[in-house]
């Protein structure tokens, strides 16, 4: 098993655990819930192939549905989102970059990467408020929800981006 390899386990399990065991608990106002498990999909290399992307978003929202005691819906959501990540992220990146970069303020600048960070999260909190409420009659409380949980998340990405090794 290479060093990338362990960093990135070790990093999946840390961020999942985390995000089981602390914030899947905690609801700000009823309506925001911080999503930190996210970070690692958003970090992972420009040139993870679709279905190891795809499988590692399915398992970390799996591995949270199942300590969170919601029946897939962070998995549908995470899954949601990693099938757009790739087609978003190629909008911030530029010809010069390797293929084999990962996403971060270095390589496509804090705007790029908030503006990507934000799109990946707003998608993946609407999809899984929408499966939450499973109805589209409240759309208020989807919108509120969406929003306070895509900000909240992104509070916890910046953050994590500041104290990032790789800057």
């Amino acid at each position: 098993m290479t060093g990338i390899t362990f960093f990135r386990i070790r990093n999946f399990a840390l961020l999942v655990l985390i995000q089981a065991l602390i914030f899947s608990h905690i609801h700000l106002f009823g309506y925001a819930t911080a999503s930190v498990y996210l970070i690692f999909i958003l970090k992972l290399p420009r040139h993870t192939k679709v279905n190891e992307l795809l499988l590692w978003c399915f398992l970390s929202g799996l591995i949270v549905d199942i300590f969170s005691n919601t029946p897939g819906l962070n998995a549908a959501a995470a899954t949601a989102m990693g099938f757009a990540r790739n087609f978003i992220l190629s909008a911030f990146t530029h010809k010069g970059l390797a293929e084999d970069f990962i996403p971060g303020a270095k390589s496509i600048k804090w705007g790029g990467y908030i503006v990507y960070s934000s799109l990946c999260i707003a998608l993946f909190s609407f999809v899984l408020f929408l499966l939450e409420l499973f109805t589209i009659n409240y759309p208020g409380t989807l919108l509120i929800s969406t929003l306070s949980s895509t900000l909240l998340t992104m509070l916890f990405v910046v953050v994590a981006e500041c104290f990032s090794r790789n800057r």
